[in-house]
């Protein structure tokens, strides 16, 4: 009897034990992996899905029937889309690395400031550009902290994948912004009426 009740718990062991090997997950962190690093990437999803949500309010307002701007109105829908896809390849970058926590998204999002309307047009793109500005900022932040932290995988995947499009963004929205300026400089009635009917027709193209 004693002799089947050792044989039985060592058995009971090894079951344990196969249990415990099969339920081990194997990491995908590298030898250059740093939590702080890929921490403040993580934070950095946030800034791009809130820029997301502050552009989908904007292209909202500039799609009211008491503003009629859908030519901004589609900028800022189509920069919402960016934002967002730049949250998406973050994300993905982290799973890449090992990065497995499972609240890795923000609970709650918001436009910046609470806002849901501008003045005008102009506003808009000031504080669009304000936003962008912002994002290069934190972009460069986590290129300059990686570097040191010989992280160079990450800090190479910053520099080459996102600050080029990060920087024609940001190009691109302040030459909105003065050219909206120029423009009701010479007709300050008409001037949002044909910036807009401008920026639809070569965003039609």
């Amino acid at each position: 009897m004693k002799l089947v009740y050792t044989v039985a718990l060592a058995f009971l062991v090894v079951l344990i034990a196969q249990s415990a090997y099969a339920s081990e997950k194997l990491s995908a962190q590298d030898y250059a992996y740093n939590s702080t690093c890929l921490n403040h990437l993580r934070s950095h999803i946030k800034r791009e899905l809130q820029a997301a949500v502050t552009y989908l309010a904007m292209g909202a307002w500039a799609n009211h029937y008491a503003v009629q701007r859908p030519g901004l109105a589609n900028f800022f829908f189509d920069s919402a889309s960016e934002e967002r896809e730049h949250g998406l390849k973050l994300l993905g970058y982290l799973r890449m690395r090992g990065h497995n926590d499972l609240d890795i998204l923000p609970s709650s999002l918001e436009p910046l400031n609470g806002k849901y309307e501008w003045e005008n047009s102009l506003s808009a793109l000031r504080q669009a550009l304000k936003m962008e500005k912002d994002v290069t900022e934190s972009i460069k932040k986590i290129i300059d902290y990686c570097a040191d932290a010989e992280d160079h995988q990450l800090a190479d995947y910053l520099t080459g994948d996102f600050m080029e499009e990060q920087l024609k963004g940001q190009r691109n929205v302040a030459g909105l912004a003065n050219t909206l300026q120029g423009v009701l400089r010479k007709q300050p009635r008409l001037g949002e009426w044909i910036f807009d009917n401008n920026l639809s027709k070569s965003m039609a193209v």
